[in-house]
């Protein structure tokens, strides 16, 4: 039997977005990058933020898709970057 290769594109498997994380979060993290594969939207990727880095749930963010803030649980596709900012104070 062959195997088709995964479909590309919003949702489901073989997909694969880049999340970003900074301030206190890359501490809380350990990291300022991680790839999650096989998530559908922002609130399934939360959830596996959450069930990686529980101590997360105790700081505040907002979340960027592509450079942009949203508060909408979007659907993610592949290639996607989201980032997790905390709270910052201009200057």
């Amino acid at each position: 039997m062959i195997s088709k290769p995964p479909i590309w594109g919003v949702g489901g498997k073989g997909m694969e977005v880049k999340v970003l994380f900074f301030g206190v979060l890359l501490e809380v993290t350990g990291t300022g990058v991680k790839h999650y594969r096989d998530v559908n939207s922002i609130a399934d990727l939360k959830i596996r933020i959450n069930d990686d880095f529980p101590e997360i749930a105790h700081y505040n963010f907002r979340i960027s898709v592509n450079s942009e803030i949203t508060d909408n649980d979007l659907l993610l596709k592949t290639g996607d970057e989201v980032a997790l900012m905390p709270p910052f104070a201009g200057g």
